[in-house]
């Protein structure tokens, strides 16, 4: 969390994983599902890499830890991606 504390506004996939407790290729497995939010950056059509915005984790985290239940993260990644588009879909 040090890096949004110090503005940066996204994570890499390793460091969303290790705040997520969760393995890496996990992580990806998610993206690649539609079931996490994450930013690809490519060049033509290149491979490209991922980036997870730092909101994103931040919010997850908060709604876990502050319901106490368990989070359904593909429910919840598309009600914030909703959220984030301003109730555009």
């Amino acid at each position: 969390m040090r890096k949004r504390a110090a503005g940066v506004p996204t994570y890499t996939v390793p460091e969303a994983a290790a705040l997520l407790s969760l393995s890496q290729e996990y992580v990806y497995r998610l993206i690649h599902a539609d079931a996490f939010p994450a930013l690809r950056l490519r060049r033509g059509g290149g491979q490209g890499r991922y980036v997870v915005p730092a909101k994103a984790v931040e919010k997850l985290l908060d709604v876990a830890s502050g319901a106490g239940n368990c989070v359904d993260v593909a429910d919840w990644s598309e009600a914030w991606r909703t959220s984030a588009a301003g109730g555009a879909a």
